[in-house]
């Protein structure tokens, strides 16, 4: 299966990355979605679209918190001060594991092996 996600449908349910960035993200979310439920998707639907969007959001908000931004900039002693991410990786990445969790299936989700 190539994508769960398009553009379009992103689009639809509110996403925030521009359409340059969506192919990568997209992938890599789906690479994230099929390891939280271990491959178990075998049609996409609304509800894998909508836990796309929210990881393919989730990352690009990662990919910008990497950045940091300047706090401070001293000219004279040339020193610059980063702040601290908002959230850190780990701490987008699980919300929006939680979400996902909410949203899907428990046959999908569950890391019971049956």
């Amino acid at each position: 299966m190539c994508n769960y996600l398009t553009f379009d449908q992103y689009q639809a349910n509110g996403g925030k990355v521009d359409r340059s960035t969506f192919p990568v993200l997209e992938h890599l979310a789906r690479k994230k979605l099929d390891y939280w439920t271990q491959d178990r998707i075998t049609e996409p639907d609304c509800d894998i679209a909508l836990a796309m969007t929210l990881i393919v959001d989730a990352l690009a908000e990662v990919k910008e918190n990497q950045a940091g931004t300047a706090s401070s900039f001293s000219n004279d002693g040339v020193s610059v001060n980063l702040s601290k991410p908002v959230r850190t990786e780990s701490e987008v990445m699980s919300s929006v594991y939680d979400q996902v969790v909410e949203i899907l299936p428990v046959e999908l989700v569950s890391v019971v092996i049956s």
